[in-house]
């Protein structure tokens, strides 16, 4: 239950002014110069009007008096703030933005190593989760802005991406975030340059009274998300730069090494789920399609009507609009799942003492009680082996420990760190759950159908869900 003048040898041709023009050129560009040093030392100066300037090389701020604390083994360098994926940065709360109105958000950072999937730069924390957040997400660097404080389905969560750019361990770049609230969007830039053509659309967001953190996000109201890298010249604006000033400030405190290349612009978003990271939306049938964010990579082909509503690092979405969600427990779709574990009774937990091997998940369905198996087979699929199982719940199941106190349901899998996400299964429920061994973890296929809309066996074949996952191809 799914609840971006060559001479013809190639050589610069120089072409030289009349004599009695060359003494006013040179004038000329020596006038210039002086004015393009002039207005970028009185930018650098101002700040661009930044309402707070922090180098990271002391504690204490160049601009705004906002002083910061360290923890967990931060420490201050000649380069910046340097973080461990322990370790952060903070000021005082409510932090400095104001994240209910304009402002924009900047900071140039160095990874150490390759970054995880999701980390955090920069975030203005609630009580539950933060504003904004300025850092990766689920592989990309990104801008996420979060219009309630939340997290979890109900929870909207917005993000500009530069999904064309890959995130290269060790090397300096821009990051900035700008939010607009008469636009109604949030933009992210790269290097200076915005990474898409239009931003991302935003309801107005929430306003944070928490800390401003450096380095470390904040989700389900905990720590989450560490940087490990260096974190320098970070800088805020109450009021949204324009795309001109944006690419101003990342030239102002520029480090040593730092390129400023601009970045490919990303895909248009097209994905209709706000949760679905980078998807495809509806399907060319007959086509050969590529998973963007999901590991493994996974190859497929579907017949006339489907679509792609989720491409996450650790799960991939496919359906038939045309069998719409329903209620508590949702429609018929196939989902795919990277290292899943196995659900604990009564709680959106992994059941303690189950391994992620195929066998070892199948071995603990088969005593799991109300679940019952109807068939159960050794399989291969896209290049990896495992195990089918098809099973549904009975229609007199009687839960100890109901969804909401209301619906009678197994639990059945949640995610294993990769994604956030907890499914259980009920009497309208009828499913088949392929277990592959991945990488000493596991890759798990639901193909789920809604008795309201579909037996499974239905759902297999009349609507081509058995043919989409036969065409499954996972790569390394």
């Amino acid at each position: 239950m799914g609840i971006r003048d060559l001479s013809t040898d190639g050589a610069l041709s120089i072409i030289k002014p009349p004599a009695g023009r060359r003494q006013a050129l040179i004038v000329a560009i020596i006038v210039a110069a002086m004015l393009a040093w002039t207005l970028a030392a009185c930018n650098s100066s101002r700040d661009l009007g930044a309402a707070n300037v922090w180098p990271l090389t002391a504690p204490e701020a160049s601009t705004g008096g906002v002083t910061l604390s360290m923890q967990g083994g931060a420490q201050w360098t000649g380069e910046g703030l340097l973080v461990e994926g322990t370790g952060f940065a903070s000021t005082s709360a409510p932090g400095p933005v104001a994240t209910d109105s304009n402002f924009t958000v900047g900071a140039w950072v160095r990874p150490k190593g390759q970054p995880g999937q999701n980390v955090t730069v920069l975030t203005q924390a609630g009580q539950t989760a933060g504003a904004f957040f300025l850092g990766v997400n689920e592989g990309f660097w990104s801008f996420s802005v979060k219009p309630k404080d939340g997290n979890g389905d109900n929870f909207v969560t917005n993000r500009d991406r530069a999904t064309r750019v890959e995130v290269t361990p060790d090397r300096w770049v821009h990051l900035a975030g700008v939010y607009d609230t008469a636009a109604g969007k949030a933009r992210f830039y790269l290097n200076g340059f915005p990474v898409s053509e239009q931003g991302i659309a935003t309801d107005h967001l929430f306003a944070a009274q928490g800390a401003l953190l450096f380095g470390r996000g904040q989700s389900h109201g905990e720590p989450e998300g560490f940087f490990k890298g260096t974190i320098y010249d970070v800088r805020t604006w109450p009021r949204a730069l324009g795309a001109d000033e944006v690419a101003a400030v990342a030239q102002i405190a520029a480090p040593s090494g730092a390129t400023l290349d601009r970045p490919e612009q990303s895909a248009p978003f097209i994905c209709p789920n706000p949760h679905g990271g980078i998807c495809l939306g509806p399907l060319e049938p007959g086509t050969k399609h590529e998973t963007t964010s999901f590991e493994p990579k996974l190859s497929y082909t579907v017949p006339k009507g489907w679509s792609n509503e989720e491409d996450l690092p650790g799960q991939v979405l496919l359906l038939r609009p045309s069998d719409p969600q329903e209620g508590v427990w949702g429609g018929s779709y196939i989902g795919v799942y990277q290292n899943v574990r196995a659900a604990a009774q009564c709680s959106e937990e992994a059941q303690p003492g189950v391994g992620t091997s195929a066998a070892e998940l199948a071995a603990w369905y088969r005593t799991v009680p109300g679940l019952e198996i109807a068939a159960e087979a050794p399989t291969s699929l896209g290049g990896l082996t495992g195990i089918a199982l098809d099973f549904r719940v009975s229609d007199d199941w009687k839960s100890t420990c109901p969804l909401g106190g209301l619906f009678h349901a197994v639990p059945l899998m949640v995610g294993g760190g990769v994604s956030d996400f907890y499914h259980a299964a009920g009497a309208p429920l009828e499913i088949r759950l392929i277990l592959l061994d991945w990488r000493g973890g596991n890759v798990a296929v639901e193909v789920t159908a809604l008795r309201a809309q579909w037996s499974l066996n239905d759902y297999l074949r009349e609507a081509g869900a058995g043919d989409v996952v036969e065409s499954f191809k996972f790569g390394s």
